[in-house]
């Protein structure tokens, strides 16, 4: 008899399993339902023209600088992944490196021109 006294004080010691809601264990925590994770793809990089603005400094330097400048800005914003300003600041790398060559080719082109025409008098 001594073994169920023993039992019984035992199971008297033991104390009941208690389920515990997760909001009662942390009730500063807020518990937010599931959401959709939806994967959209990015765009693709903007081109920062930059082997066209070195080029356009053989024709004229005055105008390829800032064509320089907005292409290394393309590069930084398609960096940063805003789309907006990579897409202005390719299109005015593009415009300055354009025409830093076409009026630096009318300045070669009149320049020979000039020449030749003095030659001959």
């Amino acid at each position: 008899m001594a073994t169920e006294t023993n039992r019984k004080d035992r199971e008297s010691k033991i104390a009941p399993v208690q389920v515990i809601p997760l909001q009662q264990v942390y009730p500063t925590q807020k518990v937010y339902p599931l959401q959709a994770v939806v994967l959209v793809p990015l765009n693709p990089p903007e081109n920062d023209y930059l082997f066209l603005s070195i080029a356009s400094f053989f024709f004229f330097i005055l105008l390829a600088i800032p064509a320089l400048l907005f292409s290394f800005k393309t590069r930084e914003a398609n960096i940063l992944g805003d789309q907006r300003k990579a897409q202005r600041n390719s299109r005015l790398a593009l415009g300055f490196s354009l025409s830093s060559i076409l009026v630096g080719s009318a300045l070669i082109i009149s320049s020979i021109v000039v020449r030749v025409m003095k030659q001959r008098e």
